[in-house]
Order: C-alpha cells, then structure tokens, then sequence
C-alpha cells in the first residue's frame, strides 16, 4: 500500500510542478520585457534632454567665437595679425597687446574658457590669452591644413583632444577666421575649452538610478573607446583604458560596459564634435526586484524537485535493489564476484565497438591454473574455492581498473586488456604468474597451498569474436604453456621465453649471468629543464651477448631461471665497481627490483654504496610496476637506506598499476614519471590530463619529478610549461658508454 501512495505522491508532484514552472517563466520573461523597455524609455529622455543641454553650450560657444571675432574688428589696429606679430617690439604693438591681454582675458576668465589663441593665416600661434601656456604653444604649427581650410568655411570643432602639456587632460578646440579692421582675413580665433566643462553640462544623473551614468565615447578602433566620464582626471583609465561597449553604433544596447557590469545603454550622436553621448543603467538594478522573485520561485522549486527526487528514489530503490540483485547475479560469477560468460559476451562486443571507433589495441588472455584437478581431489572443493577467490584478488591487484576480469571455466579467466599492446601483455600476463606464484593460500595452522597458472595471450583483432571463438585461439597458445612445462606464457602460438633451445647452451648462459663479468655500464643525463643543466646520471647495465644485450631479454631469462635476485644485483654491483676512479660531481642514479630489495640484507647494500665512494650521493630506483601486492614489506629496508643518505626514486610510476598507497607508504624522494605518459604528450589530450592529475597527487607527497622518454621538442615544452623540473630522455642525451659522469 505505501508503494502505491508513493507512486501518487510522485506523478501528482510530477505533474504539478511542470505547469508551475511555464506561468513563472512566462510571467518573469514577460515582467522582464517591460522593465527593459521602460528603462529604455527613461534612458531615451535623459539621453535627449543632455544632448540638447550640450548642442545648445556648443551652439552657445559658436556666438562666443562670433563676439571675439566683432571685438577683434574694433581692437585690432594694425593691418594683419602677421604685422602685428613681426612689430612687436613697436609702441603700436605694445598698445595693442594691452589692450587684447585685458579685454582677450576678460572674456576668458568670464567664460572659464582654458584658453583664446591667434593664429596668423598659416596657423602659427601669435598671441596666447593664458600666459603660463605660451612656452607650449611657441613656435609650433599646431593645426593643419586640412583643419584650417574648414576653419575658413565655418567655425570648426576639432573634436576633444588628449594633452598632456598642463592640466587639462581633453580640451576642444573651436576654430574661426579673425578679420582686421579692413576687413580682410588676418588669420584664426581659436577657443580651447576644458572638457571638463562639457562633463558638468550632462553630469546630472537625475532620473537614471544609483548606477545611472553619462559620459562620451570615441572609437579610436574596432573594439576600443576612449572616454570623458568620472574618471576624467584619472590619467591611466583615459589614456589606457579599453571599453568592452562592442557595439556603441547602436542606438539601443545591452552588453558589459567600460567596468566588466552588465549594462543596459542608448547612444546618442554628437557630430559637431564626432562623439557620442552614452546613457547607461546596471542590469542589476533594474532587474532587482524581479531577481529576488526569481530567487523565491527557483527556492520553491528547488524544494519540489527534492522532494520528488526523495520520492523517485526511495520508489526506484524499493524496485531496483532485487532487480540490481538479480542482474548482478546474471552476469557475474557468484563465488568470485568477476564476470561471468555472459557478462563477459555484452563487455566483449562494447569493447570491441570501443576499439574500432578510437583504434586502440585490445589484448586477451587466458589463465589456467595449473594441477586445479589434484587440488580439489586432495584437499577437497573448499579449498579450490578459497584458492580460486585468492587467484581472482592477485588478478584484480595487477591490472588496471579499466581492464574486464571473467571467470569462463571452473578454472579458468579471460582478462581483456584495453590500449595494450603485445610487450605490455605480456608484462601485465608475466606479473600475474609471479604474483600467483609468489601467494598462498592457508587451509591450516600448518599447511598453506601453494599454486601456478598458465597463461595464453592473443589480440583481439579487427573482426567482432565471440567467447568461444577466442578460446579457441586462446587454447592453443594456453596449450603450448603446459606443454612446455607450466607457469609459462605463449603468445599466438609463440612460447614468451628467452629460453634456449639447446639445453646445454642454456646452462651455460645460466653460468654467465650469475657470474655477472659480462655485464657492461652506459650512463644517460638527467636534466634541469629550466636550464637545461646535468643534475645526475641514470646508470643502465648492458650484456656483453648476443642477442641477450638488452636487460628486458636477460631479466626475462633470469626471471623464467629463477635468477632474478642474483643477476639484478650482479647489476647493481656493476654499476657501483664502474665509479671507482670516476670523478663524479652528480647524483647517481642506480636501478633495482623490489623482490631484489626485498631479498639482499639491507647492511650489505649499504655497505655495497659506501664502498663505491664516500661522497657520491645515491638514488636507488624501485621499478613501482614490479611491487607485489602490499608494499609495506619494503618500508624498514627504505627507511634504512634513506637514513644511510641513500635516496629513493619510484621508477615507471603512473602507468599500469600504479598505486597511490605505494606513493603514500614508502614516501620516496624522488618520482620518475613512465615515458608511456610522457612520450607524444603534445599531441595526446588524455595524456595530458592524466599528467597534470598525477603532478598534483605527488606534489602533495612533497617529491620531485623527473620525466622519462622525452625524445622531441614539442612534448619538452609542453613539461616545461606543466611545470615539470628535471627530466630524461633521447632528445637531450642517450645512453653514452663507457659511462660519463662528471
């Protein structure tokens, strides 16, 4: 019954709500629509009553011009202005500078003008009213021709303009024909108004609101104004300033003015001065009370859409859950919760639409526990389930959360790895082996049970598979694996081991990497990006073999011989034998295995570091890719070595199966980034990303960052821009041998 009331309580509100939100959408759009065109209105009357405020002191001004010009026909008693300026030191000249310094400046200080000028007729200042502007004007032809020829026709505005010479920052001149008592052109009567004069004309914001404001505007290019408005004295937001008013040809505008507010404006023209007078409002006064009525109803709303969510969920929770339950029970394998043949057939075919869309590799595998049968007849069906619930918690460890895990048999699990290639799963296949080898499981306080796997690896390939098509593919590698023995891996058909055929050339290779006098040492820079400045050396150990020389061929050999520890510290001690005699001034940089690390006694390896020269700073890379599980085992041995002035470098860190408790446990000094990262990080978004993520998460563990596998400029700068201090790579400097340090 409460099921059926929450299912009428959530379409009543359903259907409620959706007419509520139409009438209040119609009614603020409409409420909106009428405030904007009233404040238009009231922008349009205050716009017009300013501009007929300033064309009548503009039209005023002109009479003024008319007035100096009668005043001059009267005073002016020499013929022309030029005779007038060449007899200056005449009495006659004297008399008349008298008489137009008092009366010129009569008639300026009455109209608070900035200053009255003469030009002869070629535009040469001969008389200044204001004295202290005289050593400006000196000397200097200020007005062109084209200026002066419209001067001659009417009386001409020049427009305002900027000056930096006193302390007017606009001014605007107003340009006439001065005649002499003959009445015959002498020259010009200039008038220079200070435009602050003109700001006090249309300064009154009476009617506009609180952020009501009138200033002029003048394009001086597409999208830039320069303006006179309350700012007038400040020097920077006149000179400097840009306006964000786009579209100021408009009569009518809505848009963000000169201070970053939303604005609604209407412009009106001034072309005897080619200006324009700009009326504006903040959108957020005019919209006030309709804000806070938005605010209430989207209040209202919000509280309806919470209660329906409420209800939808509590309703779809109550149907869903053993839905869910059953779903989940459909397509995944009830023991060890990873999928199972269904599931794995849906998972299978998106991911193969995955891969033909974005053209990634997809690889397969197959596991198959080996001697499963002996186990369950022995120990009983208890124990192969505990074992095989073990198996799937070593898988789940070792790849990535991206990739898909099915158990397709009793046992047997198929791993689709996404974006891999063959090197990386046969890596990715290798250390699930080790890490199945390496567990066990406890079915008493005496006895453990210990297991191997066999695993088989194939690509997806560009045709849709089904389950069964690819386990029989999967089945004939899987089979190549036991039959050579077990614990092995065989991709497409092709045993993975650098093992040789011949077995005594086998034995005898086993003798050579554990008598470690082959091995030889090449060394690559490490740099400080910034400045590209040696920082250290990665020393790399080589073997003097054919086709052995590269150390993923030996290691692997080493590995499938159970040789791992000793041929990677024989490595080591390489490394460390090539420095005696070396002057090194850098940090050296030395790689080993965890399992290597896990094995040696920490007291030898000290040991081991400071007989190879006492004032040689160490780094000891731990590949991050080869920690097992738990990396807490490996936390004395560090803290020992850090102690001992040993530094500690995470190598590969950040692809695969990095881990964020491994960063956070063994707090190494220092981090190198995996070039699969790094390499084409210039032309990959996800890699980017993904990088710019992963420096935030170490730079909150307080170590530094060296960059693996830069072999190109752009990826180079695209590091240097992220912020990435110290980094490696072909690009900068290969593997050199013998080795150089210094």
């Amino acid at each position: 019954m409460r099921r059926i009331y929450a299912k009428i309580i959530v379409l009543s509100l359903s259907l409620s709500i959706i007419p509520l939100i139409l009438v209040a959408g119609i009614f603020l759009y409409n409420t909106q629509k009428e405030l904007k065109s009233e404040i238009y209105d009231r922008l349009n009357a205050v716009s017009m009553l300013k501009k007929n405020k300033l064309e009548t002191f503009l039209n005023s001004r002109r009479e003024d011009v008319r007035a100096i010009q009668g005043f001059l026909d009267v005073q002016i008693n020499l013929p022309t202005l030029q005779e007038f300026d060449m007899d200056r030191y005449s009495f006659a000249y004297s008399k008349a500078k008298l008489q137009l310094d008092d009366q010129l400046r009569a008639f300026m200080n009455s109209y608070a003008y900035a200053d009255i000028l003469l030009l002869d007729k070629k535009g040469k200042v001969v008389f200044v009213a204001n004295i202290s502007h005289a050593k400006a004007y000196r000397d200097r032809t200020i007005f062109n021709d084209t200026v002066l020829k419209k001067a001659k026709r009417d009386i001409y505005y020049s427009g305002p303009v900027a000056t930096g010479e006193w302390k007017y920052p606009y001014i605007l001149y107003l340009i006439s024909q001065a005649r002499d008592t003959q009445g015959q052109f002498a020259g010009y009567i200039v008038l220079v108004v200070d435009m602050n004069v003109i700001y006090n004309v249309i300064s009154d914001n009476t009617g506009l609101g609180s952020t009501g404001e009138t200033f002029l505007a003048k394009k001086v290019s597409n999208n830039e104004l320069l303006f006179i408005s309350p700012l007038l004295y400040d020097y920077g937001a006149i000179f400097n300033k840009k306006i964000a008013l786009e579209d100021v040809d408009k009569k009518i505008n809505e848009n963000i003015d000169y201070r970053g507010n939303k604005v609604l404006s209407v412009t009106q023209d001034i072309p005897s001065i080619n200006w324009k007078l700009i009326t504006k409002i903040d959108k957020q006064e005019v919209f006030a009370s309709i804000s806070n009525i938005r605010t209430i109803f989207f209040i209202i709303c919000l509280l309806i859409f919470i209660i329906i969510v409420l209800g939808t969920v509590l309703f779809a929770e109550a149907i869903s859950v053993p839905y869910q339950k059953m779903q989940a029970l459909t397509i995944h394998d009830p023991l060890t919760g990873v999928l199972n043949r269904r599931g794995l057939q849906d998972v299978l075919s998106k991911t193969f639409a995955v891969s033909q869309r974005m053209g990634i590799n997809v690889q397969v595998l197959l596991l198959d526990l080996d001697n499963f049968k002996h186990i369950n007849d022995h120990h009983g069906h208890g124990v192969g389930d505990t074992i095989l619930v073990n198996v799937t918690q070593q898988i789940r460890q070792t790849v990535r959360q991206t990739d898909h895990i099915a158990r397709v048999g009793g046992d047997e699990f198929m791993v689709l790895l996404l974006d891999s290639k063959e090197g990386d799963a046969v890596k990715v296949a290798d250390k699930i082996r080790m890490a199945i080898e390496q567990s066990a499981t406890r079915i008493s306080l005496e006895e453990i049970v210990k297991t191997t796997c066999s695993i088989g690896i194939v690509p997806l390939g560009d045709k849709a598979a089904s389950i069964d098509s690819l386990l029989q593919r999967l089945h004939l590698s899987l089979q190549l694996s036991k039959a050579q023995g077990k614990n092995r891996i065989a991709y497409q058909g092709e045993q993975v081991k650098m093992e040789l055929k011949n077995p005594d050339a086998a034995s005898e290779f086993k003798k050579v990497l554990a008598g470690g006098d082959k091995f030889y040492v090449a060394s690559q820079p490490i740099f400080d990006l910034r400045n590209m400045t040696k920082v250290g050396f990665e020393l790399l150990t080589r073997l003097d073999h054919d086709g052995y020389s590269s150390p993923d061929a030996f290691f692997l050999f080493a590995r499938n011989a159970n040789l791992l520890g000793i041929v990677d510290y024989a490595c080591m001690k390489t490394c460390l034998y090539v420095l005696k005699g070396l002057p090194v001034s850098k940090t050296i940089y030395i790689n080993i295995f965890p399992s290597t690390l896990a094995e040696i006694p920490v007291e030898r390896l000290v040991q081991d570091f400071s007989s190879a020269g006492k004032y040689i700073k160490f780094c000891l890379e731990i590949n991050e890719q080869q920690i097992l599980g738990d990396p807490v085992y490996l936390i004395p041995t560090i803290l020992r070595l850090k102690n001992a002035g040993i530094l500690i470098a995470l190598d590969d860190y950040g692809f695969g199966n990095s881990s964020i408790e491994t960063l956070i446990l063994l707090e190494p000094d220092i981090v190198k980034i995996d070039k699969k990262i790094i390499i084409g990080i210039s032309k990959d978004a996800r890699k980017y990303n993904s990088l710019k993520r992963l420096l935030k998460v170490i730079e909150s563990c307080k170590a530094a960052v060296i960059a693996e596998g830069i072999e190109n400029a752009d990826d180079f700068e695209v590091l240097r821009n992220l912020g990435v201090v110290y980094g490696q790579g072909y690009y900068m400097g290969k593997p050199e041998t013998p080795p150089k340090v210094a």
